[in-house]
């Protein structure tokens, strides 16, 4: 693998709130780590949470690239809820198009190997250390080890999903995967099976719950139990093994709202905006909470994806919801405010476009200010991962009473009408597609459910986002590897 710079940023706090950009890009892990990172179980600490602030820094020299959050924009940007109506910016088009992804030269597929592999190397030094320094504090031991195992289960699962076949119930999984890095070390490394990078993903998660039991996080920004719960979810879902998804989902509920987080409930928090999520409500259970002195200019997640920010993306190409989407939401669902049908709705000066269908979802704490939290897991989800591993498990009736609690505080007249396990289970994607729009899983469900991409009949222009329908199963579900990677490392092997 190529060597990057991996950035320790050894001055952040525990609320992220005091990194400086220049401090942080000028002391790689890979210089100061054995001299200063490892001393102490304190500096591995500061090192977390620099990790944590890597999450949402911006990647090279592009827009576009700007940590976690633009990976959500990308992959719903490829699934069918998103839709740009009209081509007059050309952040994130070709990516709607379904070039990018299928491009070894782009930037695209790039930073999927920059910024997920980051993650796990310096997650990987964090490990290395972690049982080397003095043990002063349990607790703090128990956070920093069981968060970088969370962090390296994490980056692998975004990747198998992008690069690799789908994980395949009942199958072998011999397919290729990714390569699971669990050292430091950046030698040439050939790809895993698919079946091996989530038996390994399984492990961490597995080896992570059990440290995080005896850690309580600081920051609602870091890994804590709940979170390692819903990650496990997530993977299990994956993996179609519904019985133990449903269980970690309910964990991870149950611990989150013992800890006092809850669903979002009525117009006042629903519409809210998300920027301020995490001093206005607790339903965000793992987040990204970059203050307002922390400028992050115009790769923010709010510079794209909401509606008053003053960008030229946002002012040329407001994103939209799939109008067959939008046409099934109740019409006392609050959440179906969060988009404008008509496109008439007001914008902050006469040179913003409206089109019909406008988000109104995310919502910038100014025109000139487009730093914001943002939601890397809700409760929402775990309700709706839950709901649906238990109706795909022929649990109906505790999937319908999952999915009337999360209903009813989106829209205080919801009537239970599936019947049958199918009936549910798409009434629950539907929902899941409302909730989670703009948040990154469309691609992925897809993928995972070995569902095609369909975006006729809806409100997508074919001269706009070109790629209409692609068949479930077809190569073109996995992202290239980048020339960057091929180049560097004499044994990967390139996808179709």
């Amino acid at each position: 693998m190529k060597r990057f710079k991996y950035t320790i940023l050894a001055l952040c706090v525990a609320g992220l709130t005091a990194c400086s950009d220049t401090f942080m890009e000028t002391n790689p892990t890979d210089q100061i780590g054995e001299t200063t990172v490892a001393s102490s179980l304190e500096n591995l600490y500061i090192a977390l949470n620099g990790t944590h602030r890597a999450m949402v820094k911006q990647y090279l020299s592009s827009q576009g690239c700007g940590g976690e959050p633009s990976w959500d924009i990308d992959r719903d940007v490829l699934g069918e809820d998103l839709v740009h109506p009209t081509a007059s910016n050309t952040w994130f088009l070709k990516t709607l198009q379904w070039v990018d992804h299928r491009d070894s030269k782009s930037t695209l597929t790039k930073f999927g190997f920059f910024f997920y592999y980051k993650l796990i190397l310096n997650s990987n030094l964090l490990l290395n250390n972690v049982d080397a320094v003095d043990r002063t504090d349990e607790n703090l031991y128990s956070g920093v080890k069981g968060e970088a195992l969370c962090f390296r289960a994490f980056g692998h699962f975004q990747l198998v999903q992008l690069y690799a076949e789908r994980y395949k119930a009942g199958g072998g999984n011999t397919q290729l995967g990714i390569p699971y890095r669990k050292t430091p070390e950046t030698g040439e490394i050939a790809r895993n099976t698919v079946e091996e990078c989530y038996q390994y993903i399984n492990e961490d998660l597995d080896a992570a719950i059990e440290l995080l039991k005896n850690y309580e996080a600081k920051e609602v920004t870091h890994f804590s139990l709940k979170v390692a719960y819903g990650l496990k979810a997530r993977v299990l879902l994956a993996q179609q093994n519904y019985a133990e998804a449903a269980k970690y989902a309910d964990l991870a509920i149950q611990t989150a709202e013992k800890e006092g987080h809850k669903l979002m409930n009525g117009k006042e928090e629903l519409m809210g905006g998300f920027a301020s999520m995490l001093t206005e409500n607790k339903e965000a259970i793992w987040a990204a909470n970059t203050q307002d002195d922390q400028t992050i200019y115009f790769y923010s997640y709010y510079a794209y994806m909401s509606w008053n920010f003053n960008a030229s993306a946002i002012r040329a190409v407001p994103r939209c919801v799939n109008s067959a989407l939008y046409d099934k939401i109740s019409n006392t669902d609050i959440r179906k405010q969060w988009w404008d049908p008509t496109g008439k709705a007001e914008v902050p000066a006469s040179n913003f476009k409206r089109f019909p269908y406008q988000n109104r979802k995310f919502t910038a704490k100014s025109s000139s200010n487009a730093v914001g939290d943002f939601p890397f897991m809700r409760l929402a989800e775990l309700y709706l991962m839950k709901a649906e591993a238990l109706a795909r498990n022929n649990q109906l009736q505790e999937a319908q009473k999952t999915l009337t609690a999360f209903a009813l505080t989106r829209d205080p007249e919801y009537k239970e009408t599936s019947k049958t396990a199918v009936e549910l289970a798409e009434e629950i994607m539907i929902q899941r597609r409302i909730e989670l729009w703009g948040e990154g899983f469309r691609f992925t469900d897809l993928k995972r459910l070995n569902l095609p991409l369909d975006r006729n009949n809806t409100n997508h222009d074919k001269g706009i986002s070109i790629k209409m329908h692609v068949d479930a199963g077809s190569p073109e579900w996995q992202f290239k590897i980048p020339d960057d990677e091929m180049n560097a490392n004499s044994l990967m092997t390139q996808n179709r």
